[in-house]
């Protein structure tokens, strides 16, 4: 477990690495959930806590204000403990729906973001938001720009926790020793991803293990394949790799979805096919080390590693 503590924290700070956000103000939105707690957490260990801030939007006076008024203190004292700025809005208006809900809060957020200027706001969707949301899209009769869903970053946005399963969230807030909340309204089965998440998926899950995780990372690749912002060939970047194999210099520029693809790529081009995804995500686990020279094995792969090559041992 504390590899898991260990990894989620390098992880996201590579993340503000690659997306230049080391030096950039972020907010935080904070529920008091699982998903926005645990990166909460993170964020206070791998960033300037000058130049971090969370924020607790109120929704308003309905059924579930009690709920809300406590999530707001224990967010409060949340911030105070991790030393962060903390702040409060809340709605003038009572929403009717999931959809006004997020628009209220995000319109909310937005203006905290220009007053105090911050300059994006990071959300805890993580990896199974981001399958539900793919899931909910194809019922809806989605085309494949609809698979490509949410961003790790975009312009004002900061997603860090895509890749990331609430499991893994929960975990490691148990190693980190601090508490969530669960929101009662999360347990209404109304809203059609509520539904989704508390009954099909799991249904599916007890019928054939391993499901859930395989329909995720399936339409993970799908969603890369189509994504026209991921290079096309990445291989052909890299100089005289059948037999030297893949710049480790190039393969550290890239994102993690085009370092898979790359992986992939290198991989069938050995006319080495028999590889998953989860082949891949460990292949990817294994290089995201320090040392210079890393040597391992994955699936039937013997990878070879120094400060200038990945190569597969022939």
């Amino acid at each position: 477990m504390k590899e898991l503590k260990r990894d989620l924290d390098h992880q996201i700070w590579k993340l503000i690495k690659l997306h230049g956000l080391q030096e950039k103000k972020i907010l935080v939105a904070l529920s008091g959930g699982v998903d926005s707690v645990a990166l909460l957490r993170v964020l206070s260990k791998v960033h300037k806590k000058e130049s971090l801030g969370a924020c607790y939007f109120h929704h308003g006076e309905d059924s579930n204000q009690t709920y809300r008024k406590e999530a707001q203190v224990f967010c409060e004292k949340l911030c105070k403990k991790l030393k962060v700025t903390f702040f409060s809005l809340k709605s003038s208006e009572l929403a009717k729906s999931e959809a006004q809900y997020r628009d209220l809060r995000y319109a909310a957020l937005q203006r905290l973001v220009k007053e105090e200027s911050f300059d994006c706001i990071a959300t805890g969707h993580h990896r199974d938001d981001l399958l539900e949301t793919r899931i909910l899209r194809l019922i809806r009769g989605t085309g494949g720009q609809g698979l490509q869903a949410m961003q790790i970053h975009q312009p004002g946005i900061f997603r860090p926790l895509l890749e990331v399963t609430k499991k893994d969230l929960k975990k490691y807030l148990r190693e980190e020793k601090l508490k969530a909340l669960e929101d009662p309204s999360n347990r209404s089965v109304d809203p059609l991803r509520n539904w989704l998440r508390s009954d099909w998926l799991k249904a599916l899950e007890k019928r054939s293990r391993g499901s859930v995780e395989s329909l995720a990372r399936s339409l993970e690749t799908i969603a890369q394949e189509l994504d026209g912002r991921v290079r096309g060939d990445l291989l052909q970047e890299n100089e005289a790799y059948t037999t030297q194999g893949v710049s480790r210099s190039f393969y550290l520029t890239l994102t993690p979805s085009e370092q898979r693809r790359l992986l992939a790529q290198y991989l069938f081009s050995l006319e080495k096919k028999d590889f998953t995804q989860a082949h891949l995500e460990e292949i990817q686990k294994r290089l995201d080390k320090p040392q210079k020279v890393i040597t391992f094995k994955v699936g039937k792969c013997q990878w070879d590693v120094n400060a200038e090559q990945i190569k597969v041992q022939s």
